[in-house]
């Protein structure tokens, strides 16, 4: 008897686990579309910075890797 509730309680947690897995699928598009309006923003932004800036340099959000400078 030990053992069919063992495979049960196995069961279970695998019906649980696959619906678990597929509102996560369903939800990844939809934040894939966001990340891509973010960068889009993202770049927008940056745009406008560097335009505004008065001397004309380019934007640097992350410091060059040494030695290269």
């Amino acid at each position: 008897m030990s053992t069919l509730k063992d495979i049960l309680n196995g069961l279970k947690t695998t019906i649980e686990l696959n619906s678990k897995v597929v509102s996560v699928s369903t939800a990844v598009p939809e934040l894939t579309k966001d990340m891509r309006d973010l960068d889009r923003r993202q770049v927008r932004v940056e745009t406008i910075i560097e335009i505004a800036r008065p001397d004309g340099a380019a934007l640097r959000i992350a410091k060059p890797a040494s030695g290269t400078e």
